[in-house]
């Protein structure tokens, strides 16, 4: 295993894999986020606090550890079914590198 200070700010997916993941995961994470605001090291993500929400966000922390050694993700749950926030950072050179993926889903609030 590497370090977290150590691993490249790379993604290990295929160009052909990577327009599968936006065109399904990405997209559906996109579609559900109703929040997102700009971190030092990274984003944090807001979402609505259902079932399918959950099970969206656990679907892409799943994928994207496993092609993205070097990011780091932390789920939040608020109370009463209260919204979700995801928070993903990393080392040096993870912002433009999340912009790249995630930056059409933007959104302040």
């Amino acid at each position: 295993m590497t370090p977290r200070g150590d691993a490249p700010i790379i993604c290990l997916l295929s160009d052909a894999d990577l327009r599968r993941r936006e065109a399904t995961l990405l997209t559906q994470f996109g579609s559900a986020a109703i929040r997102t605001e700009e971190l030092p090291d990274g984003y944090a993500f807001r979402l609505p606090g259902d079932k399918n929400s959950l099970s969206i966000l656990s679907e892409l922390i799943a994928a994207e550890r496993e092609c993205c050694p070097a990011l780091t993700f932390a789920l939040t749950t608020h109370p009463n079914m209260g919204p979700i926030d995801l928070r993903v950072t990393g080392p040096v050179g993870t912002k433009p590198f999340l912009e790249a993926i995630f930056g059409r889903f933007k959104r302040s609030g």
